[in-house]
């Protein structure tokens, strides 16, 4: 089946369209889900809900003002944020002032699994990760997140100097504990 085909189909609230879109595009939205979620049983909730939403709202997709991906992207990252605002089960943790700056080079980025990664991010504390992940993943501006998020400009630009300080950190302990090796 063609994708313009599988999008109409699924529009149609055709059974067998939805599933093969929802085959189709589950990697991509539980990507995107499991950057915001703490764990991935969380992640996968939070994909459950984007694809019910998605399903409810197919019809505002119009293939004239972008791609599928582009949309679905959209309205699933707005629908996480959504879920964790309802959630309120945020949880405050005090970290370190300052961690030690440390600069990646590509050859020791090169060797950090995507896996560990993903994982490192997870570790980030929820507001940290919202903003890392809408800044670095979705391209929003600092202007843009702290609108969304409702926290001023700055806070998002701290909040992301912070984030990129622990998660190199977290991806420090993990080449030190895989491969003995100090980053630069």
């Amino acid at each position: 089946m063609e994708l313009q085909e599988i999008i109409t189909l699924t529009k149609a609230k055709n059974q067998q369209a939805e599933k093969v879109f929802f085959l189709r595009f589950a990697p991509f939205v539980f990507t995107l889900c499991r950057r915001y979620a703490s764990q991935n049983v969380e992640a996968q909730d939070f994909m459950q809900e984007c694809f019910i939403h998605v399903f409810s709202i197919i019809n505002k997709y119009d293939e004239t003002k972008g791609s599928i991906n582009g949309w679905l992207n959209r309205v699933c990252t707005n629908r996480v944020l959504q879920l964790l605002r309802k959630s309120k089960k945020e949880i405050t943790i005090v970290f370190p002032k300052e961690l030690p700056e440390q600069a990646l080079t590509q050859s020791e980025f090169e060797i950090i699994p995507i896996e560990s990664i993903m994982d490192a991010i997870q570790q980030l504390p929820k507001g940290y990760r919202k903003v890392f992940n809408l800044f670095i993943f979705e391209g929003w501006t600092h202007k843009e997140i702290g609108l969304k998020l409702g926290i001023a400009e700055t806070t998002s630009r701290s909040q992301l100097t912070r984030a990129k300080k622990m998660l190199k950190h977290i991806l420090q302990k993990e080449i030190d504990l895989r491969y003995g090796k100090k980053l630069a």
